[in-house]
């Protein structure tokens, strides 16, 4: 089956990748998780074309879901939000670029819903997008190579970039609970 798929992409030539990019930006914006096309990604168009396409994708689909985060929320927010919501605010805005990073490194919020606070914080749209394609690519490689492998489950390509995998899940939840118990006591 999945040979099929793979030559059936191969047949639409240019209009293939394109269509995955598309579909990615699409599937962004509507909070799809972003495991599920990185791995068919890697799938479908192997370890560099698919790593290629996904940081495109995930890329273009997290300026638009901040496009339209900033477009209709970012002064009704800021007006919510306060002094207390400044704080956060001002972090991200002072840090730009290194802020994003950190961020995308270390998710205490989901990729899709963090690209909608982007939009409704102080972080330029320049400084999120350089921030999000560089903080995305652990993440993109290992998922991709994972999907590129996936019909090799006991191959060695297979258990390192599923071992890639858990490793940044363990560590993004390790950095996120201790992220979240320095919250709540510093209030």
């Amino acid at each position: 089956m999945l040979d099929q798929l793979r030559s059936l992409v191969e047949a639409t030539g240019v209009l293939g990748p394109v269509t995955f990019v598309l579909a990615y930006v699409v599937l962004t914006v509507a909070f799809v998780p972003g495991s599920i096309p990185s791995l068919a990604a890697g799938a479908l168009f192997g370890p560099v074309l698919g790593v290629a396409l996904t940081l495109a994708g995930a890329t273009a689909g997290a300026v638009t879901a901040f496009e339209i985060a900033r477009r209709l929320g970012r002064e009704r927010t800021k007006r919510l939000l306060g002094r207390r919501g400044g704080a956060a605010d001002a972090w991200i805005g002072a840090r730009g670029i290194g802020g994003v990073v950190t961020l995308r490194l270390a998710p205490v919020v989901p990729f899709n819903a963090l690209n909608y606070a982007f939009g409704l914080s102080a972080v330029g749209r320049r400084d999120h997008a350089i921030g999000t394609a560089l903080g995305i690519i652990p993440g993109t490689v290992a998922f991709v190579a994972l999907g590129d492998s996936i019909t090799a489950p006991g191959s060695t390509g297979f258990v390192i970039s599923l071992g890639a995998v858990i490793a940044l899940i363990a560590v993004s939840t390790i950095r996120g609970r201790r992220t979240s118990a320095r919250s709540t006591a510093a209030q």
